[in-house]
């Protein structure tokens, strides 16, 4: 009877193998952002970039990057990014990994090779489109409440640091060596901040973020939007370039975010 019922459990449960497969995983399939960067010199002043736009205020935002000295993390394509709000939002933190100089496709195939797919909610996987440029990168972010160690009147680094450490997502932190990774971290410095002014705006019928960004007297301005759809990016980015262009308002210096703080 024992040898009757044993076989029949694993008859039943090889069929029930069999009727339910395992769901294969998705694969990646990133959002688009489209963005450029704005001329300041075809502008009046602020305020002028905002009409034209005809942008609403959102957030103000202190931006910091961590990394090495050298850039250790920034040459391996690893950025590490704190954000904390003037209003009472939440301060967040950004793990992300870039693949400049990489085809789209060579790296959702390096990162599908890393154990990454679509279905992974806590990730964002995303087509960067800024002119000139079409890159890949993967990015994960944490938020927290605020405290006394992550104002908008300064940080605790020490703090920050240990919570980067703390909060890294094993994925990201194994994507080399998880000893190599914490260690380089913590021989990490802070850049910026950056003070950040958001707005929600339109451009050419499209929804448009506007951000203006100030660090050690210089400033950026930058459209941006993000689809999940490639043909509606590839139909923005092409009626945004043309736009800008025959209004001159297209900024020769297409640079990120992240090197308009870093390269200074």
């Amino acid at each position: 009877m024992k040898k009757t019922s044993i076989v029949a459990a694993l008859t039943f449960a090889f069929l029930t193998s069999t009727a339910h497969p395992a769901q294969a995983e998705s694969p990646i399939d990133p959002g688009y952002e489209v963005k450029f960067n704005l001329d300041l010199d075809a502008f009046a002043n602020q305020a002028d970039i905002i009409n034209a736009f005809n942008a609403t205020h959102d957030e103000d935002v202190k931006v910091y990057y961590f990394d090495t000295p050298d850039q250790t993390f920034r040459d391996q394509g690893y950025i590490h990014r704190l954000r904390v709000y003037a209003s009472d939002k939440k301060t967040n933190i950004t793990y992300k990994k870039v693949f400049p100089g990489v085809s789209v496709q060579d790296a959702i195939a390096e990162a599908t090779a890393k154990g990454f797919h679509n279905d992974m909610s806590n990730y964002k996987f995303e087509n960067d489109r800024k002119e000139g440029t079409d890159t890949f990168s993967i990015s994960r972010k944490e938020t927290f409440k605020q405290n006394k160690k992550l104002t908008f009147d300064g940080i605790d680094v020490d703090y920050a640091i240990n919570l980067f450490k703390d909060e890294a997502p094993k994925k990201y932190s194994n994507w080399d060596n998880e000893d190599w990774y914490q260690e380089t971290l913590s021989q990490t410095i802070p850049y910026g901040p950056a003070l950040a002014k958001t707005y929600e705006g339109q451009y050419l019928g499209i929804d448009a973020d506007v951000e203006i960004w100030t660090y050690k007297g210089d400033t950026i301005a930058e459209i941006s939007t993000k689809v999940s759809d490639k043909e509606l990016a590839d139909s923005i980015e092409e009626t945004w370039l043309n736009g800008l262009i025959e209004a001159e308002w297209l900024s020769e210096e297409q640079t990120s975010k992240t090197g308009f703080v870093m390269d200074k």
